[in-house]
């Protein structure tokens, strides 16, 4: 339970533990700014090798998970590692058949670049999550289920 205290005006304030290699809040910037990119990438000219209802589900899907990542549900952790390994590796793959060059990174290609880092940056943190919740070193994730 969070410390309760008051104020001088008498005003309830609420203290609440930081959560231990918690990582949520930057990985849901990271989703979000990834769909944007991910929506860009395709006015640019040079679109993703998916069908527009595959990529639309992909950014429906990055959005809802930064929206449902809370520090108290395990579930939510293990699937944002899931969709951050799959993001690497769709996005990974496109990077490395269309990058050659680092100039092609600075041409409409080099988004893709951009992209898998940005996934890559997002499973390092969600693994540092799970890891946490695995060997129990946050107790207020790994004690609920």
């Amino acid at each position: 339970m969070d410390a309760q205290d008051f104020n001088e005006q008498g005003v309830l304030i609420r203290h609440q533990r930081e959560v231990a290699h918690y990582h949520g809040d930057l990985l849901r910037i990271l989703f979000i700014v990834i769909a944007v990119l991910i929506m860009l990438m395709q006015f640019t000219g040079n679109g993703l090798p998916m069908s527009s209802i595959t990529l639309l589900l992909f950014v429906a899907t990055l959005a809802i998970s930064a929206g449902i990542t809370n520090p108290v549900q395990q579930m939510i952790h293990w699937f944002n590692l899931g969709l951050s390994l799959t993001g690497l590796v769709l996005f990974g793959s496109v990077a490395i058949a269309r990058l050659h060059t680092l100039t092609d990174f600075f041409t409409h290609d080099g988004l893709t670049g951009v992209i898998t880092f940005l996934f890559l940056v997002s499973l390092y943190l969600a693994t540092r999550t799970v890891r946490a919740i695995v060997t129990g070193s946050n107790p207020a994730v790994a004690s609920r289920k």
